[in-house]
């Protein structure tokens, strides 16, 4: 079996890298190509988002079946038949969307987005070549669903940061050789993304075994993973909405320009996000071998040290941002503008995302055991309330007052939903999990932020070197104190075998 410790560190290597080039490049794209272009890659990124409405569950239930068949010879065949089941049905959505995307290009480039500067049959032929890409990139989630269910992470990190630099550094050339051709960049995503498709389907078949009988589009192996697969495929598409539907709307409202501020402010957010992925990545197929092999008590324990990996690596980060929001954005792209138009609503949205790193291990536990009756019901109720509510404000506030019920509703759930959902599947568990693993770091960051930020009296300064010095600084010691408090044992016996 895989190391559990080399694939978490291959992961953090994979997304470390992929977050670092995405914010590294993003303000060259802005720099290059203008904010209302910028703006255009922005509502990109959105339409690969929504395209998760259409999974339907199909990717996380190919993961769990994956690693539930896998291990025994005799599920061999039953593993390929559900693996090209689902191929066939994915391959025909991706057709569906993308025909579907380009023969709307023209309406989404004009009644949708609110251009002034660009030319709206550009827009719209960027628009069709969106479609083609989307198709390939989500086929190709379904192939590296399969290979992470293998614990295949360390190839699929190595990959993936090949693929990451293709399609930021190399696209960032071809604005640069090209002059900024927004056709030309979009037409280079649709080469990256077919290259991509191409190698995580054949590492796909290549990892499963072979068997002697000819595998072909199975019906009942599709309504058996049925109810699964509906599950999360019902509470992801809900948890597309609350997730990305503030995005949709703003795209709507706000000028195509204002709308590329607000990418960077998805850009640090889905940052954030990328701190806790690697953990998630690597534990959900281990705590769902360990309930298949009735194993809860071992079960728990990555449960648990996962948390409080991801408690001590995020609340650093999301702590800082939050505190110097203008700061960092200045400091990371160079516009003023941009800067003071994010500085208000930055906060809300990373301190949110910070919870919802944390929040999502309760989806883990849940999934562990097949169990998603409780998940259902929480995106339910949750989408009843949030939905309309996101709608208001985001046409009554704009995009602080989406930013505010993001932040209040990921917070109810840590405070009321995690205990509930321990209640069910980890009796007696949810004080320890707190105490021992969510509150340590976010304490002593919050702490050692407030001090660090006292001594230091720093205020916005347009020397942006002056600026990455001191915030870096401020990091680096909320950093070692939040792993030093969440490690201390560890720390401890370290040191006592040295000396």
């Amino acid at each position: 079996m895989p190391s559990l410790k080399k694939n978490i560190t291959f992961n953090y290597i994979g997304q470390f890298y992929t977050a670092f080039i995405g914010i590294l490049i993003l303000p060259l794209y802005l720099e290059q190509l203008g904010a209302e272009a910028f703006g255009l890659i922005g509502f990109f990124t959105l339409l690969l988002a929504w395209l998760q409405l259409l999974d339907l569950g199909l990717t996380p239930t190919l993961g769990r079946e994956v690693a539930r068949l896998k291990g025994d010879p005799k599920n061999h065949y039953e593993l390929r038949t559900v693996v090209r089941s689902l191929e066939v049905v994915f391959m025909a959505v991706a057709v569906f969307v993308t025909i579907a995307i380009f023969i709307n290009r023209n309406w989404l480039a004009v009644e949708w987005l609110t251009i002034s500067e660009l030319d709206a049959d550009l827009v719209a032929l960027c628009v069709g070549l969106m479609g083609v890409v989307v198709g390939l990139r989500w086929l190709s989630s379904l192939y590296m669903s399969g290979i992470n269910a293998y614990e295949q992470q360390v190839w699929i990190n190595i990959v993936g940061v090949c693929i990451v630099t293709l399609r930021f550094p190399g696209a960032l050339a071809i604005i640069l050789v090209s002059e900024g051709n927004l056709l030309l960049f979009f037409s280079y995503q649709f080469l990256v993304a077919g290259i991509e498709c191409l190698i995580y389907s054949t590492k796909l078949y290549k990892i499963m075994p072979s068997t002697d009988t000819e595998v072909n589009f199975s019906a009942n192996s599709l309504k058996r993973i049925a109810p699964f697969a509906l599950s999360i495929g019902y509470t992801a598409g809900i948890w597309v909405f609350i997730t990305q539907l503030d995005k949709l709307l703003l795209s709507k409202i706000l000028p195509l320009a204002d709308y590329g501020f607000f990418t960077l402010i998805a850009t640090l957010t889905t940052g954030v996000m990328f701190l806790s992925y690697p953990i998630g990545r690597a534990i959900l197929p281990r705590m769902t071998s360990l309930i298949a092999q009735n194993d809860e008590q071992e079960m728990m324990k990555i449960y648990m040290k996962g948390t409080r990996i991801v408690s001590a690596v995020v609340s650093p980060v999301v702590l800082v941002i939050a505190f110097f929001p203008q700061e960092i954005v200045y400091i990371w792209t160079g516009n003023v503008k941009a800067s003071e138009w994010i500085e208000p609503i930055l906060p809300l949205y990373v301190l949110g995302y910070g919870l919802l790193t944390v929040g999502a291990f309760q989806y883990y536990l849940q999934y562990a055991h097949g169990k998603l009756k409780q998940h259902v019901i929480y995106n339910t109720v949750s989408a009843l309330i949030s939905i309309p509510m996101i709608i208001y404000s985001a046409y009554s506030y704009g995009p602080i007052g989406v930013a505010w019920v993001w932040f209040i509703f990921r917070l109810l759930s840590l405070l009321f939903w995690a205990p509930y959902i321990h209640y069910k599947f980890a009796p007696g568990i949810h004080f320890d999990w707190i105490i021992k693993s969510v509150f340590p770091p976010i304490v002593v960051s919050l702490v050692v932020l407030l001090v660090v930020s006292g001594i230091f009296d720093y205020h916005f300064s347009n020397n942006r070197l002056l600026g990455l010095f001191y915030i870096s600084v401020v990091t680096s010691v909320v950093m070692i104190a939040s792993f030093g408090i969440s490690f201390f044992k560890e720390i401890r016996v370290f040191v006592r075998e040295k000396i």
